[in-house]
């Protein structure tokens, strides 16, 4: 199953769409945050402040390099943005998300021998609907991430014991992880032109939730103790680990 597995990813050209993806996730993730500040500065003193708290937080699963970056980047672009920034920033999320949902789109079709015959409007349309799945990606690691916060939050408003705060470490990795498969229950069911049912758990949406996890903490101790992007790449080291 595995030769098979890897002979079809080569006469894919899984590589080639996996860079394609890379490439345009990473010029829309930067538009996408400077929309998330400035949206959520409409009901937020200070959203930069929870962004970078956020960038800090995702250490041990994202590479020092990459966060880094993400935090240097809200420091000193986000904070200063001028006016007029979140009309642009949507028109380059949505341009640039829209690329890479596509290449996305391209692969699902490529991995079930389909062509693409749907209309070019509808094809943009999933595409919007497929970075909101990414949002939903985004929205599920932000619930991990700031849920002792959450938690003391519920804790103080209700006067629920202490006890309360320990199932509730568990409960937000589950609902992190279901809200991952759902996202790739979306991907799955959006993405290739091949009329799919809509299916929640599936096997391939449990095992990618799982290998996107173990694949990140992989990448985390290849760059800390292997990998020396910087030595090769200079300054542009942490924009390839981020990639």
């Amino acid at each position: 199953m595995l030769k098979r597995v890897g002979r079809k990813a080569l006469d894919d050209d899984c590589l080639g769409l996996a860079g394609q993806l890379a490439y345009f996730v990473l010029l829309s993730l930067f538009p996408f945050l400077m929309s998330l500040v400035t949206l959520g500065g409409l009901a937020i003193d200070d959203p930069e402040s929870i962004l970078e708290t956020f960038a800090e937080r995702m250490r041990g699963f994202l590479p020092e390099d990459a966060v880094g970056l993400l935090v240097d980047y809200v420091d000193r672009t986000l904070r200063g943005r001028p006016p007029g920034a979140l009309f642009f920033a949507v028109l380059l999320t949505l341009g640039s998300g829209s690329a890479a949902s596509q290449a996305v789109i391209k692969a699902a079709n490529r991995a079930y021998g389909v062509r693409e015959t749907r209309p070019f409007r509808k094809v943009w349309g999933l595409s919007v609907l497929m970075i909101l799945g990414f949002a939903l990606l985004v929205g599920a690691l932000t619930l991990v991430t700031f849920s002792p916060e959450m938690a003391g939050y519920v804790q103080r408003l209700t006067g629920l014991p202490d006890a309360f705060l320990a199932p509730w470490d568990v409960l937000r990795w589950v609902l992190a992880f279901l809200a991952v498969t759902l996202a790739l229950a979306l991907l799955y069911y959006l993405a290739p032109n091949a009329g799919l049912p809509f299916k929640w758990i599936t096997p391939g949406g449990f095992i990618a939730t799982v290998l996107m996890l173990l694949f990140s903490v992989a990448l985390n101790l290849y760059v800390a103790n292997v990998g020396r992007y910087d030595q090769v790449y200079g300054q542009l080291g942490a924009v390839v680990v981020l990639m």
